[in-house]
């Protein structure tokens, strides 16, 4: 099971949790006001099936807060991870444009795709660039093939919460804790 509907499927169930907690809380606050009449024995079957709900909400609460602690770090390993290949990618982008800019200042031929990849990275950078070239009048120049080979740019990455939520979840709520009608 995924992180993802692990995460909505325990929601759920602490919904249920909750919702029959609060409604066996409600047929004791009737009784006490004397709103609805019971038996001895159906008033303590009532007190021991609070007891049960209470536990079983305590103990799926306290499985939740560590589920959710463990989803929030993977989240933050995601996306520190995310944000670190990001920051390498800008880093060889921009030591691409710098190796650019110092080709054209030596006035050697560099593609148009470079020259304009340098252009929108830094604009004076590239004007300095031609403007070195111009007084450098390269009698031999080079020519260099692009630095950006047919790069494939992932601009449709996932979030850190969807690459979390698509993992496998290697937590499961506890059985005893899980609705199976029974509250007694």
């Amino acid at each position: 099971m995924k992180i993802g509907e692990a995460s909505q499927l325990y929601s759920a169930q602490m919904s249920k949790l909750r919702e029959k907690r609060n409604e066996l809380l409600e047929q004791k606050k009737s009784l006490e006001k004397g709103e609805i009449q019971m038996t001895e024995e159906e008033a303590a079957s009532l007190g021991k099936a609070i007891d049960t709900i209470n536990f079983r909400y305590e103990r799926a609460s306290e499985f939740m807060e560590g589920f959710n602690m463990q989803k929030m770090f993977l989240h933050s390993a995601v996306a520190n991870r995310q944000s670190g290949e990001s920051m390498a990618k800008r880093t060889e982008e921009q030591a691409k444009c710098m190796e650019i800019a110092r080709r054209i200042a030596r006035g050697d031929k560099v593609p148009l795709k470079d020259e304009q990849k340098l252009l929108e990275y830094n604009s004076d950078i590239y004007q300095m660039s031609k403007n070195m070239a111009a007084m450098a009048k390269n009698e031999k120049q080079k020519k260099y093939e692009s630095l950006w080979k047919k790069q494939e740019e992932n601009k449709n990455e996932p979030s850190a919460s969807e690459v979390v939520d698509n993992m496998e979840c290697s937590m499961e709520m506890p059985a005893g804790l899980m609705d199976d009608g029974s509250f007694e």
